[in-house]
């Protein structure tokens, strides 16, 4: 279980790297064109949180596997340790997910209350677009690891 879960959080961390530098090129590539305000405000939330995304991407893919290798090894030395080490943790960044989640929400909602009320394609609508854009994606991207942490996290509680 320990090494099925560190796999699919590294798997994760290069899909959230992927997602941040494709961001990142749209961004680039749309902002280069340099189109409308509506276009350059569009750019901004996708090249700032792909940036963003690249980087705990990057930081999850590069810990899993010496954080698997450790936990596995500690799990089989003394099961007791593992639980008393592993279930804080795990609280921890269940904990983060609810704040993350509510987080990507205020993101979702300020992008929508910005394209359904401003009128015209402006700055402030593009930048609306780009926010409900990245939030959407990233919502659904933390569905799934949370409920990858929360199966883990039972598991470390039966140990």
């Amino acid at each position: 279980m320990i090494q099925s879960y560190f796999q699919a959080e590294k798997i994760g961390g290069f899909v959230a790297m992927a997602i941040g530098i494709a961001a990142c090129a749209v961004g680039a590539a749309v902002l280069l064109k340099a189109g409308s305000p509506f276009y350059t405000g569009f750019c901004i939330p996708l090249t700032f949180i792909g940036f963003i995304q690249i980087m705990v991407g990057a930081t999850v893919a590069r810990r899993s596997d010496l954080q698997s290798e450790d936990l596995q090894k500690l799990v089989m030395i003394s099961p007791a340790e593992f639980r008393a080490l592993e279930s804080p943790r795990m609280a921890t960044v269940m904990q983060k997910f609810v704040t993350i989640k509510w987080v990507e929400l205020a993101v979702i909602a300020v992008g929508l209350a910005l394209v359904l009320l401003i009128p015209i394609d402006n700055f402030p609508r593009g930048l609306g677009a780009g926010l409900l854009v990245q939030g959407v994606i990233m919502l659904v991207f933390d569905f799934f690891a949370e409920k990858r942490g929360k199966t883990y996290a039972v598991f470390v509680k039966s140990q």
